[in-house]
């Protein structure tokens, strides 16, 4: 499996944004003693937001969407609209994850920032059979003239159709899961868009999200140049030695590697240490004082990066969502990017207290990934 701590953190994040918005909008809809139990869901779904006491909350949540709101649009003689039900599938199969990945308020204490954090592979099995499901109940409505078939001309329906077959097949031969994700979520968006958003529509975005592996898009590099004839020099990332910040990044960094290649691994080095300056005397075109105090990446033929050019490098190296982060930053201008790169830069070590070692706080086996 390709999920890793910060990625589902950030599945969290938009699961509970889905959950606000259920309560919040069937908050006019009720009145009494389940108007302040259906408000309750609101601060609920920050705390999910930041993971604080995830397994709790779940529950809870679970009880207030998949019951209360449930019996808010008329359950259990009228089933519920369909963001109930997506949602509450997704705290269901939430409440199977382990807690506290990288990136939730239980995890900040922690000292390797993997953990033993992973997601059950079972759980793709299980996510990916159940947006087969809802698909094909979709493509038997447009076979049957539904009111969303209507909507549209047959041609554009019938495209979507075959789409929504695909990932029923996917389900069981997996190979094709990569290729019948992408089109699905495509054609998806594409008909939100031409054809407007039917309730749940968004909802639905979120077990397309759940049910991906973003072992299906490995880390690359983004300079089809970086040359990997001397395996004995490695990319290395150069930070800030003295900014708690930048600690936080490498540990991000090292907590994101599981769809990261071997050879596209980085090294890490405080821009304050022997190996920098021996790095930079190999470039005697490149100005020292010139460079910038935050952060600094080598690729292996000797190519040097700064600022979001260098972030978005090591951002693809990691894979999954943060391959896409990468590439989509490599095709917009750099002088762009820069400008909230130099905003984040400059109050950087006001974010957090300074550190006391130059290597950020980790078990030995990643402390043998830095160079001093």
């Amino acid at each position: 499996m390709g999920w890793t701590g910060v990625q589902y953190s950030a599945f969290r994040v938009a699961l509970a944004i889905a959950i606000a918005h259920v309560c919040w909008v069937r908050l006019p809809l009720v009145e009494g003693p389940p108007w302040p139990l259906l408000a309750l869901g609101l601060p609920a779904s920050i705390a999910l937001a930041f993971g604080w006491r995830d397994r709790a909350l779940a529950g809870n949540l679970l009880l207030l969407v998949g019951g209360l709101a449930a019996f808010v649009d008329g359950a259990p003689l009228v089933l519920p609209a369909n963001d109930v039900i997506f949602v509450s599938g997704l705290i269901l199969l939430h409440l199977f994850v382990p807690i506290t990945p990288f990136g939730s308020w239980d995890a900040r204490e922690r000292i390797d920032p993997r953990g033993d954090w992973v997601r059950p592979a079972w759980m793709a099995h299980a996510a990916w059979l159940w947006l087969a499901l809802i698909h094909l109940d979709r493509a038997l409505g447009f076979l049957a003239g539904s009111s969303a078939a209507s909507m549209a001309p047959s041609a554009p329906a019938a495209i979507l159709g075959l789409f929504q077959l695909a990932v029923v097949v996917a389900t069981f031969v997996v190979a094709w899961r990569p290729a019948a994700w992408i089109a699905i979520t495509l054609a998806h968006l594409g008909w939100i868009t031409a054809f407007g958003a039917q309730p749940g529509d968004v909802a639905l975005l979120l077990v397309h999200a759940f049910a991906a592996d973003p072992a299906w898009w490995p880390g690359r590099s983004l300079r089809a140049a970086a040359s990997f004839a001397e395996p004995d020099r490695p990319a290395r990332l150069f930070y800030d030695g003295d900014c708690g910040f930048c600690h936080r990044s490498i540990r991000f960094v090292l907590s994101e590697e599981a769809g990261t290649p071997e050879a596209y691994r980085l090294r890490f080095a405080p821009l304050q240490g022997d190996t920098f300056e021996r790095e930079i005397a190999n470039h005697p075109g490149v100005d020292r004082d010139a460079l910038p105090d935050s952060i600094v990446l080598i690729l292996e033929d000797g190519t040097l990066l700064t600022k979001s050019a260098a972030v978005c490098e090591a951002a693809s190296r990691l894979g999954g969502l943060w391959r896409g982060v990468g590439l989509i930053g490599s095709v917009l201008p750099t002088a762009l990017l820069d400008v909230p790169y130099d905003a984040i830069a400059r109050v950087r070590k006001k974010l957090f207290e300074n550190p006391k070692d130059a290597c950020p706080i980790l078990p030995p086996d990643l402390r043998g990934r830095f160079d001093f």
